[in-house]
């Protein structure tokens, strides 16, 4: 998403044009501040935190805005900071809001996404004129976990309204989040003296800390990708043992490592080498679109002393290639409400064991989801287990806060496959009343004059 640019030169006719003519409503000037608000807020909050290393710099600078713009700071901390503003004049009794944003200092490009979400929230803040009591939380998040939603405490969500801000590339609201599951698929290991005689390691190390259901598609799994390497060498009849198999580190996260040791027959290790160049094209196709780096490497190493049997290897290898890894279903509009990710790998301590999340805006389609993969892991002699299972979360398009908004917006409400921080904040409270908003620069300023106004309604004189 692009970054906020001021544009002052049409500012500045705007309001020189409106004082000669004394033309425009409450409304228009409403917009003229707002979108002021935002490229100042954006502007102060993005120097400041030019050369941020960690969330205590942003939140000390908030803090200093927020002296600025007489709020209140309620917490402020490495991992989260809390802002408030009492009522306006004749809105004590109105509906309380608040806004959360969340930052990722993880690389550049997502501080500065984020930074653009925590400027509406400010501005939400600072622009409003009618108002209840305001709330604005911006939380840290790290290597793509959100610690800082994680960390706040559950007194901070009681409120009439909540609103979380995110990055878009067009305006959404979402009034569901996905149903999401873990699951293992395990087996404990026969371990045999290696019959060949050539062994190497193969590596896949790419970008790390990538959702999946944020990045659909956009990288390479790889733990898939050293699995369907060795899919189609068995289905060849190139003969290999498997020595290890291990990669991953978060089950809802893209992989940004995985390893395989492997003992290949002398004569097999030209059309091994060949099937790895093709699958090291398809990787570098990724990561040139990307423009990001990545290693993928085949190196012979000393021959290990035990490798996995036969029949368990064939399990492992035909289990990754049978297992669904990506979309899973895809709406009548074309919308993916289904996903699964292979995230963690291990053949440790004699023990196969492959952890998998599974996503679906649907409940029958998750139920599918498990019987079909407990079905798989069957027909490859695997065990299957549900380690853990979060409900679907959904909520009428119907209710006033998402009704009002949505007609605002002129758009339909919508669901996500993942939201980690508004799933953390409904964990801690149930009947949260909240809704997503994602925008994108084009419309910021409309969608967030449209949320002022509901704000607005409800002051004594609207409520007579």
């Amino acid at each position: 998403m692009k970054r906020f640019f001021p544009i002052l030169l049409i500012s500045a006719f705007t309001a020189v044009f409106l004082l000669f003519t004394g033309c425009g409503s409450q409304g228009e000037e409403n917009e003229v501040s707002i979108k002021d608000r935002m490229d100042q807020n954006y502007e102060q909050i993005t120097q400041a935190s030019e050369n941020a290393e960690t969330f205590q710099v942003i939140a000390d600078s908030l803090s200093s805005w927020a002296k600025e713009n007489n709020l209140t700071v309620k917490s402020s901390g490495e991992q989260y900071i809390v802002l408030s503003k009492a009522a306006s004049s004749g809105y004590e009794d109105a509906e309380d809001f608040t806004f959360h944003a969340s930052v990722s200092l993880d690389t550049p490009e997502e501080k500065s996404e984020d930074l653009q979400s925590v400027s509406a929230v400010m501005t939400a803040l600072n622009g409003a004129r009618q108002h209840g009591e305001l709330t604005g939380i911006i939380t840290f998040e790290k290597e793509g976990r959100p610690i800082g939603a994680s960390a706040l405490g559950k007194e901070y969500l009681n409120t009439d309204n909540f609103i979380s801000v995110n990055d878009g590339n067009s305006t959404e609201l979402i009034n569901s989040i996905a149903a999401s599951s873990n699951i293992m698929a395990s087996k404990e290991l026969d371990m045999v003296s290696p019959r060949y005689t050539k062994a190497y390691r193969i590596v896949l190390d790419g970008t790390p800390y990538k959702s999946p259901y944020e990045h659909r598609g956009e990288y390479p799994n790889a733990i898939k990708t050293i699995g369907d390497l060795l899919a189609s060498c068995q289905s060849s009849g190139v003969l290999f043992e498997l020595a290890s198999f291990n990669g991953g580190t978060d089950v809802d996260l893209y992989p940004r490592r995985a390893e395989a040791a492997i003992v290949l027959q002398e004569n097999d290790v030209t059309s091994f080498t060949s099937r790895f160049e093709n699958s090291y094209e398809n990787v570098a196709e990724y990561y040139e679109d990307l423009d990001e780096s990545f290693e993928y490497t085949m190196t012979e190493i000393d021959l290990p002393d035990r490798v996995i049997a036969d029949d368990d290897t064939a399990n492992i290898v035909s289990l990754m290639y049978t297992i669904i890894n990506g979309t899973y279903y895809r709406s009548d509009d074309d919308e993916v409400t289904a996903f699964s990710n292979i995230g963690k790998i291990s053949t440790k301590n004699r023990s196969f064991r492959m952890q998998i999340n599974a996503k679906s805006l649907e409940n029958t389609i998750m139920d599918e989801m498990h019987t079909v993969f407990e079905t798989t892991c069957g027909l490859c002699d695997v065990n299957y287990s549900e380690l853990s299972t979060t409900g679907l979360w959904y909520v009428s398009p119907e209710t006033p806060l998402i009704e009002a908004l949505s007609r605002g917006m002129n758009t339909e409400p919508t669901g996500t496959l993942e939201n980690k921080a508004a799933s953390v904040f409904l964990d801690k409270k149930e009947d949260l009343n909240l809704v997503v908003w994602n925008t994108d620069i084009e419309d910021a300023e409309d969608n967030l004059s449209v949320i002022l106004d509901y704000m607005a309604s409800f002051g004594e004189e609207n409520q007579q």
